[in-house]
């Protein structure tokens, strides 16, 4: 297969769209090594904050993924770079540590909350009262990600948004996002795979995230049809991607119709 289109760079969402749980989607291995060998420029973004990048990648490596660490994407590193060298309190699991490696943590009086996923059913009442409290009294808050619900091997679950859009509202107080639907998380990975915004190809399965916020950045956009992809939740939300496929296993056809 040769690059039959404009696109140079696809974007590829991985819970979901490469695999679920620990297993791969069905030719979806094969279908990342069939749109390498055809030239296109590959990167694995998530919003998935549970994991390193390092683990992330040894994970998609366990499954047949030919995707290396430099190849994920994660906003941990926009978040490092916007903190600096204040005070923060990370409200993350230990395992995502070393992304945010440098930060000077305080958890008594910071300047900085940041929430990220936590694992199990999120965030329970006596964490969601020691957030709300810091930013009551003046830290600035900010999110990992704004996910509503992702999918886990039994079904669907409620995400990190959730949590975050509780303390939005009990504090009155917006949350700083560096994960998607941002515009500079997908800008600043197009930056870094040298493309321009219109050469370049998000996949996903959540509609807001991955399609509306590759729309707003200007990259080109293919739902799939798996993971936490539900018809009824895409039809409320008047959102359209350029692509509707079954599974990335029908991209590297696809991909000639953009």
């Amino acid at each position: 297969m040769e690059n039959p289109s404009s696109i140079k760079a696809i974007l590829l969402d991985l819970d979901g769209v490469l695999f679920i749980g620990d297993k791969p989607v069905p030719d979806a291995v094969h279908a990342v090594e069939t749109l390498r060998d055809a030239g296109f420029l590959l990167a694995g973004v998530t919003n998935t904050t549970t994991q390193s990048r390092r683990k992330i990648a040894g994970k998609l490596a366990d499954m047949g993924f030919a995707l290396r660490t430099d190849d994920i994407y994660t906003p941990a590193a926009l978040a490092l770079e916007h903190i600096g060298k204040r005070r923060v309190h990370l409200v993350v699991r230990d395992a995502l540590r070393e992304d945010l490696a440098g930060l000077c943590e305080d958890s008594e009086h910071p300047e900085v909350v940041v929430m990220g996923d936590i694992g199990g059913d999120g965030y329970p009442p006596a964490l969601l009262r020691e957030v709300f409290l810091h930013v009551m009294d003046g830290a600035e808050l900010l999110a990992l990600h704004k996910n509503r619900f992702w999918q886990m091997p039994d079904g669907l679950h409620l995400d990190l948004g959730v949590f975050v859009t509780a303390i939005e509202y009990a504090t009155g107080k917006k949350a700083g996002v560096f994960g998607k639907p941002s515009k500079d998380f997908f800008l600043g990975v197009c930056a870094s795979l040298d493309v321009r915004a219109h050469q370049a190809l998000m996949v996903g399965d959540d509609i807001e995230s991955d399609i509306a916020g590759g729309k707003n950045a200007g990259l080109k956009t293919a739902l799939v049809k798996t993971g936490k992809y539900r018809a009824e939740f895409v039809k409320q939300s008047g959102i359209k991607a350029d692509l509707v496929l079954p599974s990335i296993a029908d991209l590297p056809d696809a991909i000639r119709l953009l």
